[in-house]
């Protein structure tokens, strides 16, 4: 039977076991998935004595960074995003990011265009990292941070207003559950950028729909939240650790079955 979790410091909403899960009933694969919440005081040794246990691991907030120093080798995309997700073990401990892909596949369920088009990602978070990889990937004609304190070419939220059009990415946690009446962006500056906007895209799978994409949906605009992303990204971590690809039909058949787990 084969072993593999999630290491976090607060893991109580993750979706991760039930994803994982209907993978490995769908395919038939030995196999189980755990939740590892790892406090931050003596992770480096905690996450030493927990890694020759697990045939894989995925990694979230606030650890992606953390784990890197432990990998006897990178992936070419982790090593460019700055952040690994997705850990494979065997005779070597191989670093991934999966996020990537999955913000990619994300965005073309929703059918929100980014080639050639500007793109600005809200927050400077770990996730932003993998974001802005996959939006220079897809052909973004620009990528520019947002941020509430602004440094090395990054844009003001005030300074956004002004210039903006194109695609919105929110990677903050403004709107996540339970403060889901909360947005990155007041009513007067959503008034004036969603005419200007081709999609808005926001990496909060919890509620499935923020206040940031109702706007975007009530002005006729492209738009999603993350479940889709999440599913995808994991279903990219199980291509790595099984080695082959994944059936077309799974993405669809998690996403019908995770709203019992929400």
């Amino acid at each position: 039977m084969k072993h593999y979790g999630l290491i976090g410091e607060h893991l109580g909403h993750s979706l991760s076991v039930p994803i994982h899960e209907i993978v490995f009933r769908e395919l038939g694969i030995r196999a189980d998935y755990k939740l590892i919440e790892i406090p931050k005081e003596g992770f480096s040794e905690t996450f030493a004595g927990i890694l020759p246990h697990y045939d894989g691991l995925n990694v979230t907030i606030p650890y992606k960074k953390d784990v890197m120093p432990h990998m006897h080798q990178l992936d070419p995309l982790a090593t460019q995003v700055g952040a690994v997700n997705t850990i494979a073990v065997s005779d070597t401990v191989t670093g991934y990011n999966t996020d990537v892909k999955g913000f990619a596949v994300m965005l073309e369920t929703a059918g929100i265009p980014v080639e050639g088009k500007p793109c600005y990602i809200l927050g400077t978070g770990g996730a932003s990292l993998a974001i802005h990889v996959a939006l220079r990937q897809l052909g973004a004609a620009s990528v520019t941070f947002v941020s509430r304190t602004p440094r090395n070419g990054m844009l003001s939220y005030d300074e956004l207003t002004d210039v903006f059009s194109g695609v919105l990415v929110n990677c903050t946690p403004a709107g996540m559950f339970p403060h889901s009446d909360t947005c990155p962006l007041t009513e007067k500056q959503l008034e004036i950028m969603l005419p200007r906007a081709s999609g808005v895209a926001d990496l909060i799978y919890n509620p499935s729909e923020t206040l940031l994409t109702r706007a975007a949906h009530e002005a006729g605009i492209p738009r999603c939240t993350g479940l889709t992303m999440l599913v995808a990204q994991a279903l990219e971590a199980e291509r790595i650790w099984q080695g082959y690809d994944m059936p077309n039909h799974l993405l669809p058949l998690i996403l019908s079955e995770l709203p019992s787990f929400l």
